[in-house]
């Protein structure tokens, strides 16, 4: 089985730029219920993760389960771009979380619509700061979401007190992974240092106290990206079958 994939930039208007934005599914894709998973950091995914290759694997072993997959990638541009897009403070976070809800998402339902094609999950997969920003779409509308892949989310402590705020989803079904090695992160873009591995054991804490579904791994890793495209096959697995 093979893997089509459609270029589908979107020309923001809240953004004020156009962003790039894909979608994979298999060419045997008929009419009917499917699988939505928002892929952020869809550049990188593509490039050093390994996503249309382990997609492509998978339809391949498991036709059943991922014959009706949708995958729509989201990709913010330069390093500077994605942290202004991605990151609580960044200068143009407020504006992504209204460009996913009043644009993308809104383009995609009609996409979806107009080919017959009803979500019955809807998912977010993200790495590193990726990881934080599908947390906070997810919490902006939780009802939407079905799913959460977390792949070494970049959690400080600013955004671990704020979600811990927020967080009220006892719904998500949510898969997490983070490296031994992944405190003492030094950001390429500011400078800061961001204690990744301890991050993400705390908020495995909060979603532990919330009740949420989780599937947690810790393993002997960095923050690189080989470490997440080896793991990208366990996590997926996990959106399909849960």
């Amino acid at each position: 089985m093979s893997l089509f994939i459609s270029e589908n930039p979107l020309a923001s208007q809240v953004l004020g730029r156009t962003i790039d934005v894909k979608w994979l599914f298999p060419e045997t894709l008929t009419e009917g219920d499917v699988q939505l998973l928002f892929v952020q950091d869809g550049y990188y995914y593509m490039k050093l993760g390994g996503l249309k290759e382990t997609f492509t694997a998978l339809l391949e072993e498991k036709p059943a389960e991922m014959n009706n997959v949708i995958m729509i990638t989201v990709s913010p541009g330069s390093p500077s771009q994605r942290r202004d897009l991605y990151h609580p403070e960044g200068a143009h976070f407020e504006q992504f979380l209204h460009f996913f809800y009043d644009e993308l998402l809104p383009d995609v339902e009609r996409k979806l619509a107009a080919m017959n094609l009803q979500p019955v999950k809807m998912g977010g997969l993200g790495d590193s700061l990726a990881g934080v920003a599908a947390l906070y779409l997810a919490i902006t509308q939780p009802t939407r979401w079905t799913h959460l892949m977390l792949q070494s989310a970049a959690f400080d402590e600013g955004i671990i007190a704020d979600v811990t705020h927020q967080l009220q989803q006892p719904s998500w079904h949510i898969y997490q992974v983070v490296g031994e090695h992944e405190n003492h992160f030094k950001s390429p873009v500011t400078g800061e240092i961001t204690h990744i591995t301890d991050g993400n054991e705390a908020v495995r804490r909060l979603f532990l106290q919330q009740q949420l579904a989780l599937d947690y791994h810790r393993e002997d890793a960095e923050h690189v990206w080989v470490f997440w495209k080896e793991d990208l096959r366990r996590a997926l697995h996990f959106f399909v079958q849960s």
